[in-house]
């Protein structure tokens, strides 16, 4: 539970363009733009948490019929101590 206010507090402190979900199986995902560091944001969302760092499960176009790597991405975490 403080977990997951932690993280939503976290969502209100980042920028508007981008935003953390919590997943029901212990992962989070941030979705954000292509040139922003998405380990970067990662690790701050589970620093917020209480976490020590962000391991990135995956990265990946949030619209498939872009080109890799432009567009919005969503990126898949764990956040580990």
């Amino acid at each position: 539970m403080i977990r997951g206010i932690v993280i939503a507090a976290c969502v209100v402190a980042m920028s508007a363009c981008t935003t953390v979900k919590l997943n029901h199986d212990n992962t989070n995902s941030i979705t954000h733009g292509a040139d922003e560091d998405s380990q970067a944001l990662a690790n701050r969302a589970c620093g917020k948490a209480s976490e020590q760092r962000a391991v990135i499960v995956s990265t990946v176009n949030k619209d498939p019929s872009l080109p890799p790597g432009t567009g919005r991405q969503v990126t898949t975490f764990r956040c580990a101590s």
